[in-house]
């Protein structure tokens, strides 16, 4: 019912531009959810909820039984296993590849380098708060706030992206923040994993390291495995397809299709890698050899209905993390400690995006001018001979952004003319100059460091293993 309710509250916002500028959809979901969350925790006393929240089971008779405490919660294994696979497989599916590829190298810096020195940089900045005693007599151990910081380390800007689609921005941003969020979930899962489990244990500095160790060949595995794993299951999917001729059975080809948004999500699971990143590649190789296999009425409707099923999965996180507010126990919160978090957040989120962003522009100066560009060139003096060269390449990259703008007006998004003043630097050769991350582009990669479901998930499994911890889980 709730799901109806805002899914038609959506329709009624659409139909109102102005009202639709100044509150995204997004932003009215996580309204309606806080506002239903505030009525059902009437009927839900704090005990029960302090019961449900650290999985204690000893407290509180038929707590788990309670409809308005089960709305309250949070199950991460239903988030992690049904809703978050539609999402990133759809994303995956209806992915640009040659333009993912081709700004992967500030994606997986942002990604992998980025969400580490933010996660180290949060439990640094906590650490130094709590040793001042700033926290109101609230004090986790070293190794709580390094699983603390890893777990609110990744982004999840999904209403930051609907708004961008819907602005139609500079698709160098759009993939900027779209890759870094998909990739830096797997990464701060990862880094959550491997410092959650020295969390009861010796907090010595030979323990530090060795979660290190264990988050770096972790990381090893899934950057290997994860994208190799989502390859041969669209491949194998693809094959499937080609050698069982299912066009004259519409509903059961399309019944197997549709499964492959779950099974290698599943697989991933099994084999301790990355179901995120496997399911994201899977969606880029189906959509690329599985679709010609597919007859065009099931191609057309598999495509309706993964957009379908990630909307809906979509509108639900948002729901549920709104009605999650006031499942809270308010009295276990501790307030200095959350905004010294959420000042810590902001400074670790520029620590991350300005120093990569300057190293990126910096690797892209020093790097040698294209050969196709210095051929061109060439054949473009021998044709007019009085033209120097800065002009020469000034042309060619006004006649390079006109057939981008083109392209991206194509596909929905547009190209931003102050991003494109901001990358006519001479340092930097002509086919890189796209790639340039200017100071308004990096003002919104830091503006675009939300936090959502991936971390409140986080938040719910560290409740499943260490429930005794209450306050610490509750903060």
């Amino acid at each position: 019912l709730l799901l109806a309710f805002v899914l038609v509250l959506s329709k009624l916002l659409h139909d109102k531009p102005v009202l639709s500028r100044l509150l995204p959809e997004a932003g009215m979901i996580l309204i309606v959810g806080m506002l239903v969350g505030s009525v059902l925790t009437l009927f839900v006393d704090n005990r029960d909820k302090e019961a449900a929240i650290s999985n204690d089971d000893t407290v509180a008779d038929g707590a788990g039984d309670s409809v308005a405490l089960g709305l309250l919660s949070f199950s991460p294994e239903f988030f992690f296993v049904f809703l978050l696979p539609p999402i990133i497989f759809n994303s995956g599916y209806h992915l640009r590849r040659e333009l993912f590829f081709r700004h992967i190298t500030p994606i997986v810096l942002l990604a992998v380098v980025g969400t580490t020195v933010s996660a180290l940089t949060v439990t640094m900045i906590l650490q130094f708060v709590v040793g001042m005693g700033y926290t109101g007599g609230f004090e986790p151990t070293f190794t709580e706030l390094l699983t603390f910081g890893a777990l609110i380390s990744a982004t999840d800007p999904v209403s930051t992206l609907a708004v961008f689609q819907a602005k139609r921005v500079d698709p160098h941003l759009f993939y900027l923040v779209f890759g870094e969020s998909v990739l830096n979930d797997a990464v701060g899962l990862v880094l959550f994993k491997a410092f959650s489990k020295f969390v009861e244990r010796d907090n010595g500095a030979g323990k530090i390291v060795m979660g290190m160790s264990e988050f770096i060949f972790g990381f090893l595995i899934d950057a290997v495995g994860s994208p190799l794993l989502g390859r041969l299951c669209g491949c194998s999917a693809a094959y499937l397809f080609k050698v069982i001729d299912m066009r004259q059975n519409p509903l059961i080809e399309i019944s197997v299709y549709i499964l492959i948004m779950y099974v290698p999500f599943m697989l991933a699971e099994m084999l301790q890698v990355s179901g995120i990143v496997t399911i994201l590649f899977t969606g880029m190789t189906a959509r690329a050899y599985v679709v010609p296999n597919l007859s065009p009425a099931t191609a057309e409707h598999a495509q309706v209905f993964f957009r379908l099923a990630a909307h809906l999965s979509e509108v639900s996180i948002f729901l549920e993390l709104g009605m999650s507010v006031f499942g809270l126990v308010a009295s276990s919160l501790k307030g200095w400690f959350i905004v010294w978090a959420a000042i810590a957040c902001l400074v670790a989120r520029a620590a991350n995006v300005y120093p990569i962003a300057l190293f990126f522009n910096k690797w892209l100066r020093e790097k040698p001018q294209d050969e196709a560009e210095r051929m061109e060139i060439r054949h473009q003096r021998k044709a007019q001979p009085n033209t120097s060269h800065v002009e020469m390449t000034e042309t060619l990259r006004t006649s390079d952004h006109q057939q981008g703008a083109t392209t991206f007006e194509n596909e929905g998004i547009v190209p931003s003319p102050t991003e494109g003043d901001q990358s006519l630097e001479t340092g930097t050769p002509r086919f890189r100059r796209d790639l340039k991350i200017g100071f308004s582009t990096a003002n919104m990669l830091w503006f675009s460091g939300l936090r959502g479901a991936v971390a409140y998930a986080c938040v719910r499994s560290f409740a499943d293993t260490f429930g005794h911890q209450k306050d610490f889980i509750l903060t």
